[in-house]
């Protein structure tokens, strides 16, 4: 087996979702990406791949099916937030910068 693409490691991050190739390689783009076909090297690719991915998983967020063809496939909104979650935590990001994160507030000030 050859060695990973960033485009492939963006559709590992992905599974089991399968978006369109477009909205692959424009996340990726997005993320500042160009060389997609170029070795994917986890010390310096694997923040670009997550934000590529959370952008991708945010558009999902909106569908509660799709269907292309053939195959479709449904989304759970809370699963896809957890996984944007997920993505955030493993990679040192602000997940309240992709989707609501509830806050606890002290109600000390309230009695």
């Amino acid at each position: 087996m050859g060695n990973l693409t960033k485009y492939e490691a963006l559709l590992g991050e992905l599974e089991p979702y399968t978006p369109s190739a477009l909205t692959l390689k424009k996340a990726l783009a997005d993320t500042g990406i160009s060389d997609l076909n170029d070795e994917y090297v986890a010390n310096s690719d694997k923040r670009s791949i997550a934000l590529a991915a959370i952008s991708v998983l945010k558009k999902m967020i909106v569908l509660t099916s799709d269907s292309l063809g053939k195959s479709s496939q449904g989304y759970s909104v809370a699963q896809l937030e957890k996984r944007i979650k997920d993505l955030c935590a493993e990679n040192g990001l602000d997940a309240s910068e992709f989707v609501e994160v509830p806050s606890i507030t002290d109600g000390s000030n309230l009695w």
